[in-house]
Parts: structure tokens; C-alpha cells; sequence
């Protein structure tokens, strides 16, 4: 990582970052960014030895300074990070100096080698470098990155598939976005990913949706459903009454209950049936025409319209 310093070497520590050093009140981190300032790309080994600290120390600050960097930058562009139609490409010589200066990087060219199978390419090579160096992220969260990017394709698109430069790319910036730059964020990423995956699969299941890939637009409906607070129930309720009034499984139109319902703060079955009662039952006591049901609307349109209902 080349935190504090620009292509010619010379420091370019932004007056924020300075001011956030100085708040964090951590000597370790405000050494290692001075440090890393006259000696771009030295590993936490050597860093270690040079400013008289463990190895545990110098990860923990490059952790903090990390965070302090990526604040800064997001401040000062004003914008996420995106990966660019046309990736830098890193000369040769800086690739290998990376590789070869940061310690800590060689373990990622061995864990990209073991998941491709084979060598590397130059363009995994300058994503690697891309995602060190100017996203910033530690070597131990891009080998979980790595590992995360070959699960997630492998489980998409078959045992045999490997991610490409481009996908991991793409993960890469989504983790930059979300500050993942720890370890435990990068756990908790994975395992908030992995139970919206699991809630996702057995609702679909509830509505017959089984053996293959939710589609991108299935899978946005779905979560914001889960996102909304609703229960399974609630959400087969939803479906059941789609299907008897549209028979069939519409989604804008199952969207349209649950939002409905969403509105009026009603997330569970019990809480529905309850509320629905309680307006029948007003309905039939004031003699007086109510508010037309959603779901007869949609009986009246199928009948005029010559619709089976």
C-alpha cells in the first residue's frame, strides 16, 4: 500500500487525513503513515523492525490508517469508488516491485495460483495491485476477497468456473464502498450475504420457486420484502391472494399488497387478518360505502376485461 505519497514519492497527506491522525490519538498509526510516506509498498515485517514495533502492532495500525485513507479519499472525490471502463494498467516493473517490496502480498499470489489452477495473468496481476494499492485494502482481507469471488461463482455457475479479473474487480470496489478493510467486517459481510441468500431461498421455495438461480429482479423484490419486516406467512398470504386473483405469480402485483399492507405497518399474518377484520367488520356496521379492496379491483378488471376469474 503507497498511502501517503503520489507516483514522484512525495507526500501528499491531505489536511483531513492529518487532522483524522491527529483525533485518532494513535502514535503507532501517525509512525506508520510517516513511514510508509519515505518507504512506499514495505511490508508489515519490515516496518515492524524498523520503527521497534511487533507485527501485531504494525497490522493493527495499518488497519486504522487504512480506514483514515479510504475516509479521506471518498471525501475528496465526493464519490465512491467504481472500477473504471478501462483498468489502469500498471507497467510491468511496478507489478513486479509490488510483489516483491510488500512481503505480505506474496500469500495472495499464492491463494489467486491455487484458485485459478495455473499462473496468473497479467491482467489478475493488475487487478491485485489495483485493489492494494489504490483501494488500500490489507493483504488478509483481499485473500478472503479472493475466496469469497471464487465461492460466489462457483456456486453460481458451477464447480468449474473460476471468477475473472473483471468480477473480482467489481467485489473488490463493493467491499471499498462498504468500508470492509478488517477481517471481522469482511466475516460479517460474508455472513449477512450468506443468511439473505438462505431467507431469499426459502421464501421462494414458498411461492414454488425451487432448483435454480432467483432472478435479478426476483431477487430485488425479495429483498426488499425481507427488508420491509415482513414474515414468511405474511408474504404466502400475499402470494396466495395473487394467485386467486390473477392466477398466476405477478410479481409488480404481489409487490403492490405487500407494499400496501407495509404502509399501514402490518408485517405479520396475525397482525393482517387482524386488521382486515376489523375494516369488514366497520364496513358492515356504518352501512356507508367504503375504501374498494385492491384485490377487487383487480376481480372487476379481470371480469370486465372477459378474464377468467
Amino acid at each position: 500500500m503507497r498511502p501517503m505519497a503520489d507516483k514522484k514519492g512525495e507526500n501528499c497527506i491531505s489536511p483531513a487525513a492529518a487532522d483524522a491522525l491527529i483525533a485518532a490519538h494513535d502514535g503507532d498509526t501517525a509512525l506508520l503513515a510517516l513511514y510508509l510516506a519515505r518507504h512506499p509498498g514495505a511490508d508489515d515485517e519490515t516496518a515492524a523492525a524498523v520503527l521497534c514495533r511487533t507485527r501485531a502492532e504494525i497490522a493493527n495500525a495499518r488497519e486504522k490508517l487504512g480506514r483514515i485513507l479510504h475516509a479521506d479519499r471518498a471525501a475528496r472525490t465526493d464519490r465512491p469508488f467504481y472500477p473504471t471502463d478501462e483498468p489502469v494498467d500498471y507497467p510491468a516493473k511496478e507489478i513486479v516491485g509490488t510483489f516483491e517490496k510488500d512481503r505480505s502480498f506474496q500469500p495472495i499470489l499464492g491463494e489467486l495460483t491455487r484458485i485459478l489452477g495455473n499462473t496468473p495473468s497479467r491482467a489478475y496481476l493488475n487487478t491485485l495491485v489495483d485493489i492494494y494499492d489504490h483501494l488500500g485494502m490489507p493483504p488478509e482481507v483481499i485473500m478472503v476477497l479472493l475466496n469469497y469471488c471464487n465461492d460466489e461463482i462457483r456456486r453460481r455457475y458451477g464447480s468449474e468456473r473460476r471468477p475473472s479479473p473483471r468480477q473480482i474487480s467489481e467485489e473488490a470496489y463493493t467491499w471499498a464502498n462498504r468500508e470492509i478493510l478488517s477481517l471481522e467486517q469482511a466475516d460479517a459481510y460474508i455472513a449477512a450475504g450468506a443468511k439473505r441468500r438462505e431467507d431469499k431461498s426459502r421464501i421462494a421455495a414458498l411461492m414454488g420457486i425451487r432448483g435454480r438461480e432467483l432472478s435479478r429482479t426476483e431477487s430485488k423484490y425479495l429483498e426488499s420484502w425481507i427488508e420491509m419486516g415482513f414474515d414468511d406467512e405474511a408474504i404466502a398470504a400475499a402470494f396466495d391472494r395473487t394467485l386467486t386473483n390473477t392466477g398466476a405469480l405477478k410479481w409488480p402485483y404481489l409487490n403492490g399488497i405487500l407494499k400496501n399492507w407495509h404502509a399501514k405497518g402490518l408485517h405479520d399474518a396475525a397482525a393482517i387478518e387482524a386488521a382486515e377484520g376489523r375494516r369488514r367488520e366497520q364496513g358492515r356496521g356504518n352501512g356507508t360505502p367504503g375504501e374498494v379492496d385492491p384485490d377487487e379491483l383487480e376481480r372487476i378488471r379481470r371480469k370486465v376485461s372477459g378474464e377468467k376469474i
